[in-house]
């Protein structure tokens, strides 16, 4: 059974993933990417599986000197396992938060007029799984520019194989990547429009996994999740569904990450 955030619907469990205390508005809206060719997979190792890890929330905050912009982000910090896998988990964490705030702080933004408010970033993050084997981290970055009511949603993930530290594609999931994209696509876009009706826009196609870019691991399936507008209706918000482990189970590659799931 698959579970989607938003209206509830007979038959549909809602799951509400991230919350911020704001109003989100409208992102990009692109259904489709660009075809990927995927490669066959080694087994994955499972030696080395031990301590769940342990996380930490460092507080970013800074702004820029002549008032144009403030970031607040809450950055998550593992701790627990041995490195070098600790290091390297921490590392593309940081990577990844380091990379929103150049962005932001880097970009064209526009100038605070007198009375004004600056334009601003504040990063979030919550647990998908914690686990000896899977770190699965959902993100939420919420930009406001200057002069500007509008607010821009960018949800997103990483995810970890624990034993090595080594960041998971979702590719890694499956034994064949290729012909998932088409199940993933048709089984999200079932419980989608069971749960929003005609405010979602998707078609339910999409070219490859790229479309499904914000995803994380969870004990009961796997999760997607989409900016406000990206395939439904402004109104419906930022849209999300949990497609059960025991649907994909045709899907799921058995040496890989998500095997531990299929039974």
């Amino acid at each position: 059974m698959a579970k989607v955030a938003g209206r509830r619907t007979r038959g549909v469990v809602v799951a509400l993933i991230v919350a911020l205390p704001l109003v989100l508005s409208a992102c990009s809206s692109t259904n489709q990417s660009p075809s990927v060719v995927y490669t066959a997979l080694p087994p994955l190792d499972t030696a080395g599986i031990g301590p769940t890890p342990t996380l930490e929330t460092i507080a970013i905050t800074t702004s820029a000197p002549d008032n144009s912009w403030s970031v607040t982000f809450k950055k998550p910090v593992l701790a627990g396992v041995p490195d070098p896998a600790l290091g390297k988990m921490n590392d593309a964490i940081t990577e990844k938060v380091n990379g929103y705030i150049h962005n932001f702080t880097e970009g064209t933004l526009p100038q605070v007029a007198s009375g004004g408010t600056p334009s601003t970033l504040q990063g979030d993050f919550s647990i998908a799984l914690l686990s000896p084997s899977i770190v699965s981290l959902r993100f939420v970055v919420v930009t406001s520019l200057s002069g500007s009511n509008k607010l821009d949603i960018e949800p997103a993930s990483i995810n970890f194989w624990v034993p090595t530290g080594a960041p998971l594609d979702l590719s890694d999931l499956f034994n064949d990547p290729n012909a998932a994209v088409s199940q993933l696509a048709s089984k999200a876009h079932t419980a989608l429009t069971a749960n929003l009706g005609t405010t979602l826009t998707w078609d339910g196609k999409a070219d490859s996994l790229t479309f499904f870019d914000a995803w994380d691991m969870t004990e009961t399936g796997l999760e997607f999740t989409w900016a406000t507008g990206k395939i439904a209706g402004d109104a419906a918000g930022p849209a999300s569904v949990t497609l059960d482990w025991s649907d994909l189970k045709t899907l799921i590659r058995s040496s890989g990450p998500a095997g531990q799931f299929e039974q």
